[in-house]
């Protein structure tokens, strides 16, 4: 006897549109590179620190966008 199982889709069960997915994208990759083309700051300030969280939290948002695109 042959049994058939049925596997759930892999990915989150909400995705966003297509559109709505590229736009946070290109925020998360403005995010990460705004501040470190436009932004002069010297080594070890506290506006050093600054645009590296902001660069993280862009990498995050493009990753955030990249898991819920269509």
């Amino acid at each position: 006897m042959s049994e058939e199982t049925t596997q759930a889709p892999v990915g989150p069960k909400k995705r966003l549109s297509k559109s709505t997915a590229i736009g946070v994208m290109v925020a998360g990759g403005l995010m990460i590179v705004i501040p470190w083309f436009f932004v002069p700051s010297e080594q070890e300030s506290s506006l050093q620190i600054v645009k590296t969280v902001v660069g993280a939290v862009g990498f995050c948002v493009l990753c955030v966008g990249a898991y819920y695109r269509p």
